[in-house]
């Protein structure tokens, strides 16, 4: 069960004050540094929500990362990873019931991932945060393999 009181907490004190919007998908024109940033961030969400449900503990480890990833720092943009990244589960989480609508989200966000093909540097980043998520609860299972193996496909 989700503690939403702990999870807004925790994101309360991560974003403070500063209310910059971070798009929701990487146009061209941005710079390979935030393409990362989006391609990290639409990781999290998607392995947090591999299992069609958001853990308290998964939520609170992802936001832990995004403050603490040096490349996100360095942009300036953790306010706004922090968002985008809450916005990814609020928009997963309102199709988790529909198979086809899950499928249609699941698909544009690994496509989002597609885009750091072209950086050779940033996948095995990508790859180890999925599966700290991934393990953060304690419990890997089968979704959250699957999840990790769409995921680890769309960057390379």
């Amino acid at each position: 069960m989700l503690d939403w009181n702990k999870i807004k907490s925790k994101t309360s004190e991560l974003y403070g004050e500063a209310g910059r919007k971070f798009r929701q998908y990487t146009p061209e024109s941005f710079s390979k540094e935030k393409k990362f940033v989006n391609s990290l961030v639409v990781s999290m969400a998607l392995m947090t929500m591999a299992d069609k449900k958001a853990d308290t503990q998964e939520i609170i480890t992802a936001l832990d990362l995004i403050k603490d990833i040096d490349e996100i720092n360095d942009l300036n943009l953790t306010t706004e990873a922090i968002e985008l990244y809450e916005f990814h589960i609020e928009e997963l989480s309102k199709v988790v019931d529909s198979p086809t609508k899950w499928i249609l989200m699941e698909a544009k966000l690994l496509s989002e991932l597609g885009k750091m093909k072209a950086y050779s540097e940033y996948p095995p980043m990508i790859e180890a945060l999925v599966a700290h998520i991934a393990q953060s609860d304690g419990h890997l299972d089968e979704t959250e393999v699957e999840m990790q193996n769409k995921i680890l496909n769309a960057i390379r």
